[in-house]
């Protein structure tokens, strides 16, 4: 039995090293990765950059050697350019060879992730304009940097890479913009949460753009930046120009799903491949699974599409399992779509649905705020922190919750935790979480939220 993984990030490689375990000897298994690197903490790049993370080593949790000596064959810069699922044989293009040959299968799993989505404006292909998705990009960059040592950079986006590449390259000491479309950074987050970051951007050294559409991406006259160089110079948008050695795009990024439609796999409604709870895919004897498929909110019910690393490993682990058994032996039940970035000394995070979502699907949401602190207010060093929870009116289920402050990861994995379970407002207030002035308030703004949204399920103002 041969089980080929096309795709060698975080999916691709948990899928093959899961199956691998579940089928043994009897299983071969081969993984097809167009780049050189394989398994990466594509996460992780922002600091690579910087130099916080020293060695490019260190974003490899396996190379391909380390992945043969478990038994998986792993073949990098392979590029795999057509499905035939009626004959269930490939089209491979070696890279390096510039060649072609045909292999077969038994069971296939598509993990072919998420490109970025490129800035489509004049002179985005100037030399020092980049995108970051890959170590390679991530090398690009360092390059770029210690040859020409740029001073000013502008951020094209507002959401989570490019605020992470703002803090990182204002960390390598270059004067930082971030331009955003939108009418606030960090755009999933309401109001207050947004505030709070372009304040804190703005306090370590970064300006901020907002309602700002880049128009276009200009060169310095010939030979100012080098004889012959056309290097970026200036970011446009209205009546405004920045000044740029360097610009980082991080508009987002898209599922990665060409070869799969071409293969007659379906998409589904937000561009990524469909598949059912046990990542099979349309075709016979088809996984697929991460960055490139489509899976369930379990708060809303809604197809949703989330890139994020967690997402991606677990989705392999059921792919990997189900593809090795041939069963439906593991089912993957949903996302809430949990997350949380850094930038600089504030963390911030969100789990479930926001207001605007819960009321788009079908709840009657009610919020509240809770200003706080990290630690108990006497402590030396208390931080502040703002959580803000979502709850339905009519049952008082929890839907969802954001954060912004210092220690908000746990404020945030602990109600993942209760929307996950399903609980309710009055399942949380009396809820026994762990209490020392070092790491927290007497009362969590977990339960201090909880308790107010119960109250007002009951009828009452402000709870008790």
């Amino acid at each position: 039995m041969k089980l080929v993984v096309i795709g060698g990030v975080a999916a691709g490689t948990k899928a093959a090293s899961r199956a691998k375990r579940v089928g043994g000897d009897e299983l071969e298994v081969v993984v097809y990765q167009a780049d050189r690197d394989t398994s990466m903490s594509e996460c992780g790049l922002p600091y690579y950059v910087s130099g916080l993370v020293g060695e490019r080593e260190a974003l490899i949790a396996r190379t391909p050697e380390e992945f043969a000596g478990r038994g998986v064959s792993v073949k990098v810069r392979h590029r795999v350019e057509r499905i035939d699922p009626e004959g269930k044989t490939l089209t491979v293009r070696d890279l390096d060879a510039d060649s072609t040959f045909r292999d077969r299968y038994d069971r296939l799993i598509v993990a072919t992730g998420a490109e970025s989505v490129d800035l489509p404006v004049p002179g985005a292909d100037l030399e020092g304009v980049f995108t970051l998705r890959s170590v390679t990009d991530a090398d690009r960059i360092r390059a770029y940097i210690r040859e020409h040592a740029p001073e000013r950079a502008v951020v094209v986006g507002g959401g989570y890479i490019g605020l992470e590449m703002a803090e990182n390259l204002r960390e390598l000491g270059m004067a930082v913009a971030v331009v955003e479309a939108g009418p606030r950074v960090a755009p999933t987050y309401g109001q207050e949460i947004s505030d709070r970051v372009r304040e804190h951007l703005q306090k370590h050294g970064v300006s901020v753009h907002t309602c700002a559409s880049a128009e276009e991406i200009s060169c310095a006259p010939n030979g100012e930046n080098g004889e012959g160089a056309e290097q970026v110079s200036t970011v446009r948008f209205e009546d405004t120009e920045l000044p740029a050695d360097l610009v980082l795009v991080g508009i987002g990024v898209r599922p990665v799903t060409a070869l799969a439609e071409e293969a007659g796999m379906k998409v589904g409604e937000t561009g990524a491949i469909e598949v059912d709870e046990h990542m099979r895919t349309n075709l016979p004897d088809v996984w697929a699974c991460g960055d490139c498929v489509q899976t369930v909110n379990r708060v809303s019910g809604a197809a949703t599409w989330l890139a994020l690393g967690d997402v991606a490993n677990k989705m392999g682990r059921v792919a990997g399992t189900n593809a090795a058994t041939g069963e439906p032996t593991l089912r993957f039940p949903g996302v809430l779509g949990t997350g949380i970035f850094k930038v600089f000394d504030l963390g911030v995070g969100a789990s479930g649905l926001s207001e605007e979502e819960a009321r788009e699907a079908g709840f009657e949401p009610m919020c509240v705020e809770v200003e706080a602190n990290d630690k108990a207010g006497y402590y030396p060093g208390a931080e502040p922190v703002l959580f803000r929870m979502i709850a339905d009116r009519e049952s008082g289920r929890v839907l969802g919750a954001e954060a912004v402050g210092a220690g908000v990861d746990k404020l945030i994995d602990v109600t993942a935790t209760a929307i996950w379970g399903g609980l309710a407002c009055d399942d949380l207030v009396n809820v026994d979480l762990a209490y020392a002035p070092p790491f927290g308030p007497a009362l969590s703004p977990v339960i201090q939220a909880a308790t107010v949204l119960s109250g007002r399920v009951r009828g009452a103002d402000k709870g008790d």
